[in-house]
């Protein structure tokens, strides 16, 4: 299991203030929230991508450098740096409560002996909205102004999958709205082709 040290998830929690202030009018209200979801000790997820304290934090800033780049290659010009901030730093914002640490025991395979890992595992209550997207924009949209292009984005940048839409309806998003098909190709960008540690 990876660990960033503290000095990285320092610089990570920092670069991801800076970018927030750009977007957030309150960032005093929207520092308290992160602090109170701990949200920079969160993961990213709960195996393979960022499954390690600090990985949302990390993941949201590949995310952005990753949307950032497409953005400039398919429609330069088109999407401001506060589109792509506001996107990149809110699409996963929920999963700061959706994770909770437990301590697992694990056999070491070099020695054979049995270690205690901490690991992470899906809350069993937590406050929802629904699909993670949704719930993502219902926490967005308290402390940005959002216009309906970076909403689509925030909730259906998973194209869907996992929130039971048919192929059709993601499609004719994906038309109306290509920040939701920049998003998704920024988000497998930074989950399997980046180094995030």
């Amino acid at each position: 299991m990876a660990i960033l040290t503290d000095d990285r998830k320092f610089k990570n929690n920092e670069a991801y203030l800076a970018l927030a202030a750009k977007v957030v009018p309150d960032m005093d209200a929207f520092k308290n929230y992160l602090l109170k979801a701990d949200y920079f000790n969160a993961p990213y997820t709960t195996k393979y991508v960022g499954a390690y304290a600090g990985g949302l934090c990390e993941h949201a800033l590949a995310l952005y450098n990753e949307l950032t780049m497409l953005c400039n290659a398919y429609h330069p010009g088109k999407y401001t740096e506060q589109d792509i901030i506001k996107v990149a730093l809110f699409k996963d914002i929920y999963k700061a409560e959706l994770y909770e640490k437990y301590n697992r025991n694990v056999k070491n395979d070099e020695t054979g002996k049995w270690e205690t890992r901490v690991e992470y595992k899906v809350k069993d209550v937590r406050p929802t909205f629904g699909t993670l997207g949704f719930s993502s924009y219902m926490i967005a949209k308290y402390f940005t102004e959002l216009n309906d292009e970076q909403i689509e984005a925030i909730v259906h940048a998973t194209l869907g999958m996992e929130d039971g839409f048919k192929t059709a309806d993601i499609y004719d998003i994906m038309q109306s709205y290509k920040l939701v098909l920049l998003t998704h190709m920024a988000e497998l960008a930074a989950s399997y082709m980046g180094d995030e540690n």
